[in-house]
């Protein structure tokens, strides 16, 4: 007799993501150290060089701090927010799964706002969850809509036990005001669940400025803020995030939470991400990659392609065919993110990089586009 595992783990596959498959690119016969990585959206002008020093100083002969206490208190600080409303995890990731986790049962509903981060979906089904999905009007130049108002009427009719937000969304780049996030997270406590707002690239938004939603969380008990470490400050091989959260959920994450999902390393880089220096660096960084947002699309435009106006660090090309396209630029050493898995075939996402990386990808693209 074979062994099988739970049901809900039958018939789901992987997601889907950015960033290098060194498998992919052994078959394609493709030097990984040749590549330059577009498809995952992370700040390419690096760490800020006292986060690298306090990872490269921190002792890993022993276990990490299980509480991340030191991190919570610099977060706590940083943020104006009580140590009891702040989770550390090993990366978004590790918290959207966390959550699944702790509050959805079999058979409960859950709702993602789509086309998004597929996540989200896959932590709701491993659980036994029903996912269902309101999907953004993705228009091409003519932008990304999306009916708050069918949103509004959804959850009042389906009742989800939790709401899942990308905001700015993945891949489309669009972002809600703190008036729309208010709005839905009115009516989903009033339907009786939870809303969680993803705000991986919170700190990647290049046109204005996001408004700050750790008020809200005071103002009832139904919202789960979610943010990355990695991305803004180029930790993705270290892996670092953390939830703001009600102190009831805080708890519950620590219970789901392996222990010492965060190693030493990532908790010291967090600590110093957050120095004065370090958001010197930053803010340097973001100013730097608008402008090279801004030659990218104008490039896009030149060669005929439609950008989805979007205000983060990373672009929604429409191309015709994403996965030959993508196909083809890794052949050339360039990898870009096919967006079939967001339900967007024609699509490819591409991070804002260097000046001369982001020359040699329109380069490649004048050859390539069309197929």
């Amino acid at each position: 007799m074979r062994v099988r595992p739970n049901p809900p783990f039958e018939g789901i596959s992987p997601v889907a993501h950015g960033a290098l498959d060194p498998g992919e690119l052994e078959r394609l016969g493709v030097d990984p150290a040749e590549v330059v990585d577009f498809s995952a959206s992370i700040n390419p002008y690096g760490p800020a060089p006292a986060v690298l020093e306090a990872a490269r100083r921190t002792d890993v002969s022993g276990y990490p701090d299980r509480e991340c206490l030191g991190l919570r208190r610099a977060l706590s600080e940083h943020l104006g927010v009580g140590l009891s409303w702040i989770a550390p995890g090993n990366g978004s990731a590790e918290l959207i799964d966390l959550l699944a986790r702790a509050y959805l049962s079999p058979d409960d509903a859950s709702l993602v706002v789509g086309p998004t981060f597929g996540e989200y979906g896959r932590a709701c089904r491993l659980c036994g969850a029903r996912v269902l999905r309101w999907d953004r009007e993705v228009g091409g130049a003519g932008g990304v809509s999306l009916d708050l108002d069918g949103l509004l009427e959804a959850v009042l009719r389906e009742r989800p036990r939790m709401v899942w937000l990308c905001n700015p969304n993945n891949p489309t780049g669009d972002l809600l005001s703190g008036r729309e996030v208010r709005r839905l997270l009115r009516v989903v406590e009033e339907a009786g669940g939870l809303l969680v707002v993803d705000e991986a690239y919170r700190e990647l938004v290049l046109r204005g400025e996001p408004d700050d939603l750790t008020g809200l969380l005071l103002e009832g008990r139904g919202l789960i803020l979610l943010r990355s470490m990695t991305k803004a400050h180029a930790l993705a091989g270290l892996r670092l995030g953390y939830a703001l959260a009600p102190p009831e959920v805080v708890r519950a994450l620590a219970v789901a939470r392996p222990p010492w999902s965060v190693s030493a390393p990532a908790q010291a880089a967090g600590i110093a991400a957050l120095s004065p220096g370090a958001r010197r660096h930053l803010s340097r960084c973001k100013r730097l990659l608008a402008r090279d947002a801004e030659l990218l699309t104008a490039g896009l435009a030149r060669l005929g392609l439609t950008t989805v106006p979007g205000v983060a660090n990373f672009l929604l090309v429409e191309v015709g065919d994403g996965g030959r396209v993508r196909e083809a630029l890794l052949r050339r050493n360039l990898q870009v993110r096919d967006c079939a898995s967001f339900g967007l075939p024609a699509h490819i996402r591409v991070a804002v990089r260097l000046p001369e990386e982001n020359a040699r990808l329109l380069a490649a693209l004048e050859e390539v586009v069309p197929l």
